[in-house]
C-alpha cells in the first residue's frame, strides 16, 4: 500500500513538474507578444489585465512596467521586467526588457565635514 502511494506521488509530482518546466510566471512576456508599436494605452491595458504598473509620466513619454514571477517562489521572485514606452499621443513607441531605460537620474551630494 505504501509504495502504491509512492509511487502515485512519484508520478503526480513528475507530472507537476513537468507542466512547469519553464520555472516561471510569465505575465510580461506574454502581455508584451500580444502588444505591437502603434497601439493605445487603452489597448495596452486590456492586454495587461491589470498587471501592469505606471513606473514614469511625464518628459513627452509615459512608461508602464510588468514582471515575470519564478513560479516556484511567486511574487517574491522576479525573474524578469518589461517596460512599454508610450508617446504624448498615448500610442506605443517602445518596448524592452531589464533595466529601465532613460529614466532620470536623481544625484546626491554629500557634504562630510572631517574633524
Amino acid at each position: 500500500m505504501k509504495k502504491t502511494i509512492r509511487s502515485c506521488f512519484a508520478i503526480l509530482s513528475i507530472i507537476i513538474f513537468s507542466s512547469c518546466a519553464k520555472g516561471i510566471y510569465s505575465q510580461a512576456s506574454t502581455a508584451a507578444k500580444d502588444c505591437y508599436i502603434g497601439m493605445t494605452i487603452q489597448e495596452f491595458k486590456k492586454v495587461a489585465k491589470g498587471r501592469e504598473k505606471l513606473e514614469n509620466m511625464g518628459d513627452g513619454v509615459t512608461i508602464f512596467k510588468m514582471y515575470d514571477y519564478s513560479a516556484l517562489y511567486g511574487s517574491s521572485v522576479i525573474v524578469d521586467t518589461k517596460f512599454f514606452y508610450f508617446n504624448t499621443d498615448g500610442k506605443l513607441v517602445k518596448i524592452d526588457g531589464g533595466i529601465l531605460q532613460d529614466a532620470p537620474k536623481q544625484t546626491i551630494n554629500l557634504n562630510i565635514k572631517k574633524n
